[in-house]
């Protein structure tokens, strides 16, 4: 009988603990065998604490811990709940009044089969050989429309003026989240750009960011402009990673969505990826908040 594939039968707990290598927080530490991240309150992923396993302690004093912890850095308290497996944890946070903000789907799939699916047929290139089929990071080839694909180890400003957290630019110190990574992570940032020409300034239509570790790519801050969407450019960045990883062995991919993005979950469904399992925040009470 044929086995699942190693994307279907990862733990949650092991996918999530490889996810926190590629998207990490400024400051991080230990409670128990939670992780906690902090990074000014850029994105929850870095400024929320990773239930892994059970409780901290056996005693309710752990919450006052968590309390404090994002207190003294100025930080509302937020946790990461995976579900399912954090249920008990869930009813903990809501039984001391914290919200839930925000459900997010934990999509994994075989990256040789989402390579494959998000394939865009070949195009004449103006850039000679596509970098994505070598081991250097640069410009990529050009289609027929003069749309060049970048891979690159840094963003630059155009990338970061390019992605939009929740719709919004981002903060100043976003650059020093988006390039930290853990121990034997990769990453890279790959753009879609119209070159500059006749007078006009380099425009950047799509970008997204890529992490590597222990055989998974991860796939984050996927943002079209406005004005370029619905022109593939999500799929043609999803090939262009998805070739960058292979080369580097990776064997499986995963990004998370929010789970009321109907349009994003049916594109990823298209391309080979699968539900894996889903996470939810609980936020405490604001520092301001809390009694003294």
């Amino acid at each position: 009988m044929q086995s699942e594939p190693a994307h279907v039968v990862i733990g949650i707990a092991e996918v999530e603990r490889i996810a926190a290598l590629g998207w990490r927080g400024l400051e991080e530490a230990l409670l128990g065998d939670w992780l906690l991240r902090a990074a000014g309150g850029f994105t929850g992923r870095s400024n929320s604490a990773l239930v892994l396993g059970g409780p901290p302690h056996t005693d309710l004093g752990w919450l006052s811990d968590l309390e404090r912890w994002y207190a003294d850095r100025g930080l509302p308290p937020m946790v990461q709940v995976l579900l399912p497996g954090g249920e008990a944890i869930d009813s903990m946070l809501a039984a001391a009044g914290w919200r839930t903000h925000d459900m997010v789907r934990f999509l994994t799939g075989d990256i040789a089969q989402v390579q494959k699916l998000a394939a865009i047929p070949p195009a004449v290139s103006s850039e000679g050989r596509p970098v994505s089929k070598l081991l250097a990071q640069g410009v990529l080839s050009s289609d027929e429309f003069g749309v060049v694909a970048r891979i690159d180890a840094e963003p630059d400003e155009a990338w970061l003026a390019a992605y939009l957290y929740r719709g919004a630019p981002l903060p100043g110190h976003a650059r020093q989240v988006l390039v930290r990574a853990g121990q034997g992570t990769e990453l890279c940032f790959a753009s879609l750009r119209t070159p500059a020409q006749d007078g006009a300034a380099e425009a950047v239509l799509a970008v997204a960011r890529g992490a590597l570790a222990q055989g998974w790519l991860g796939i984050t801050a996927v943002t079209v402009a406005d004005q370029h969407r619905r022109q593939r450019h999500g799929t043609r960045l999803m090939s262009e990673l998805a070739d960058w990883a292979v080369q580097r062995g990776a064997q499986a991919i995963y990004l998370q969505v929010a789970a009321d993005n109907g349009p994003a979950l049916a594109l990823y469904s298209r391309l080979g990826f699968s539900h894996h399992h889903d996470y939810r925040y609980r936020v405490g009470p604001a520092p301001e908040d809390r009694p003294v």
